[in-house]
């Protein structure tokens, strides 16, 4: 394996057979420093696997080592290591995990406007693509901003794919999952390593949706307290669903019971079949990643 990265997490189940991926789905979500992807049989409608994979932090002391940095490079270790990411799946999802995107209703949409509906909240960098999702539940459109690079890897790697926003991802995710479930309003976190997604759902609407950053426990509780107050939720009556890089029992979770009174972890979509070698992983880990098949997108 490449110094340039490190294998976090492997998990596959033995059935699993790369020169039977035309029967296979491949999703994926990443950023410009994590890869994460899962296999699903669509013969079996199960779930064969996950892995992550996270770029080792590199001293850029010299032009060869700033290649071997860059997103194509990361991409192109990880096909030569991981041989069967390059086999003829069926189909393949992808999601980008970005900190930048904006919701704008479809009444008020043009799709020659997404970069300028995209500057109202955020500056477009120079090596940014301002791309732009349909959320058909929520009869909406999500703008967001993708670096060339990473596109450029993305369609190097995969080049019948197309690439989503994650928080398009999470939305219809949420929804998909809870849509008949809940009638009243709910909150949804979705905790990733330094960011959390904060939703509410009005029964099937969104009401909110927004990123923040974090840097402990502490900030997820007031983040998400503030939010309440401001749109007028009393924390002791909405429940709060947990979602992500959670552990039950864990800092968070326990924070959050002093100010919210129902606190649960998330569910996992039974509409698929699970490899056993998933039971490892707590029910709500990986929720947008293992539910992107059921997505429209």
């Amino acid at each position: 394996m490449s110094e340039h990265y490190t294998v976090s997490l492997n998990l596959l189940d033995e059935s699993f057979n790369q020169f039977d991926a035309g029967n296979y789905g491949l999703s994926v979500v990443l950023n410009e420093t994590m890869f994460s992807c899962c296999i699903l049989d669509f013969r079996r409608n199960k779930l064969l696997g996950l892995q992550k994979v996270v770029r080792n932090e590199v001293k850029q002391t010299d032009v060869q080592t700033a290649g071997q940095s860059s997103p194509m490079m990361f991409f192109h270790e990880l096909s030569k290591d991981i041989p069967w990411l390059s086999s003829q799946f069926r189909l393949v999802k992808i999601a980008f995990e970005g900190k930048k995107s904006t919701l704008v209703p479809a009444l008020l949409f043009d799709a020659d406007e997404k970069e300028h509906y995209f500057r109202f909240n955020f500056p477009v960098e120079k090596d940014e693509q301002v791309c732009a999702d349909h959320l058909m539940p929520m009869d909406a459109w999500n703008v967001f901003a993708v670096p060339g690079s990473v596109l450029e890897s993305v369609r190097a790697a995969f080049p019948k794919s197309k690439v989503v926003h994650s928080s398009s991802l999470l939305i219809e995710s949420v929804w998909i999952n809870y849509k008949n479930r809940i009638n009243s309003p709910h909150v949804f976190l979705h905790v990733m390593e330094n960011q959390f997604d904060l939703m509410i759902f009005d029964g099937r609407q969104l009401h909110y949706f927004n990123t923040f950053a974090f840097q402990n426990s502490e900030d997820v509780a007031y983040y998400l307290i503030f939010v309440l107050e401001q749109l007028n939720f009393n924390p002791e009556k909405i429940p709060l669903v947990l979602i992500g890089n959670v552990e039950a029992g864990k800092e968070l979770p326990e924070l959050l019971q002093r100010y919210v009174r129902q606190v649960e972890t998330g569910r996992r979509n039974e509409a698929y079949h699970y490899s056993y070698v998933l039971n490892q992983l707590p029910s709500q880990s990986f929720f947008p990643l293992l539910n992107f098949f059921s997505c429209g997108l």
